[in-house]
């Protein structure tokens, strides 16, 4: 094969493993660097918004900046919860299916039939 062509995947391969590696320590990170990062990142978010340090801006924008972040974890744990219910009426729809199908073979063997209910 071609020198020039096996080079040409490098630079993809190395942002793929720099990525990688990146979401694996940011899973690591403890409560204390998160809050750290967080802050870092309100601070960068208000002061390209032009918001100096000390202000009323910044105070309010840093607020906003961390109800946001509540809004989205509340939203992401109703989004969980609503999908643990779905998950829940799914298994008993088809426990309820199932039990309908036997209980149907029971009639039909002339048997008495289940109670599904």
């Amino acid at each position: 094969m071609n020198r020039t062509y096996l080079n040409a995947g490098r630079p993809l391969l190395t942002l793929a493993l720099v990525a990688a590696l990146g979401a694996g320590l940011a899973a690591c990170e403890s409560p204390e660097q998160r809050r750290y990062a967080n802050l870092s990142e309100d601070n960068s978010t208000c002061a390209t918004f032009g918001a100096g340090q000390g202000s009323r801006d910044y105070t309010d924008c840093m607020l906003k900046q961390q109800s946001r972040r509540d809004s989205e974890k509340l939203n992401a744990l109703e989004r969980q919860r609503i999908s643990t219910q779905n998950s829940k009426d799914s298994l008993e729809m088809v426990r309820k299916m199932q039990c309908d199908r036997e209980a149907k073979k029971d009639r039909e063997a002339g048997r008495r039939p289940r109670d599904c209910h």
